[in-house]
């Protein structure tokens, strides 16, 4: 369950990568039932094991000012595992305002922390292109920029997401596209990562709290509960404020084809449109 870039679906004929075009998308694990008292008790016996794993590599915790990877930093802070915080600063500062979350955290803590800077054309010209080519990314503007961060790593390092899984469709539970995409991501560009959201125990916590009428699909109580230290804000990616940014940048975008499309041949790509949505996977 801690192995770096963990795979935990499948295509067609048992393939982590999806082909052009394809029939199916499963979680391919045993179905997620087992979880701890809390979040707090089930994120610290996760961080510990795996700190003592991968005691050889540094640890860089990507912070974008929301509580999900605050929780994580701060389980490592008190568990007093080393680690270094990374930050995406959006085209020229349009999530400057998260990023105040993040130098307070940091400071506070004497915890060492770096911001990259992503500008609109970088985004476009190279991050884009590169995230289709390299984790099959079809939406999701926001994980698709937090690709960047693995440019700054190197094979000592790791680099740690956190993130509001599950996501629910009309299919059941599961995972939207863009989270196994990131895993092929790091895979293709030989990087390594990890997130503790998509680990069975942190997955039913975030389960059992969902909520589609709060920021963020869930009722954030059942962290404050047990980090009350930490400063409780509405949940924003800066993403809120950037609707130019997307109508511009979605264009780039191609969706995955299914062979019984009827509006276009199997063998031809279709751009992004306002109606389709990603690939979902989720238990047979």
């Amino acid at each position: 369950m801690l192995e770096l870039n963990r795979v935990y679906w499948e295509y067609d004929k048992g393939d982590w990568w999806r082909p052009t075009p394809y029939r199916e998308a499963f979680v391919n694990i045993p179905r997620y039932r087992r979880y701890g008292p809390s979040i707090r008790h089930d994120l610290f016996t996760l961080a510990k094991q795996f700190a003592e794993r991968y005691r050889k590599y540094n640890f860089y915790i990507a912070l974008s000012g929301g509580i999900d990877s605050e929780i994580t930093a701060e389980t490592f802070y008190q568990l007093g595992i080393p680690f270094e915080a990374v930050t995406l600063r959006l085209f020229g500062g349009k999530n400057d305002y998260e990023l105040l979350y993040v130098n307070e955290f940091c400071k506070t803590r004497s915890i060492k922390s770096t911001i990259i800077d992503l500008d609109l054309k970088t985004f476009k010209d190279e991050v884009i292109p590169k995230a289709t080519r390299y984790g099959q990314f079809t939406h999701s503007l926001s994980q698709i920029a937090l690709t960047y961060l693995f440019e700054a790593m190197t094979d000592k390092d790791i680099l740690i997401y956190s993130g509001h899984n599950p996501d629910i469709s009309k299919f059941g539970v599961g995972w939207c596209e863009d989270s196994p995409n990131m895993v092929k991501y790091a895979i293709n560009t030989d990087k390594n990562f990890f997130t503790f959201t998509s680990l069975e125990p942190i997955f039913m916590h975030y389960l059992l709290n969902y909520d589609p009428n709060q920021p963020g699909n869930k009722n954030n109580k059942f962290i404050y509960d047990c980090y009350p230290n930490l400063k409780n804000r509405t949940k924003r990616t800066g993403w809120e404020v950037l609707d130019d940014v997307v109508n511009e940048c979605e264009p780039l975008l191609v969706r995955p084809v299914r062979p019984d499309d009827p509006r276009e041949t199997v063998n031809k790509k279709i751009r992004y449109g306002a109606k389709d949505w990603p690939v979902f996977l989720t238990w047979k």
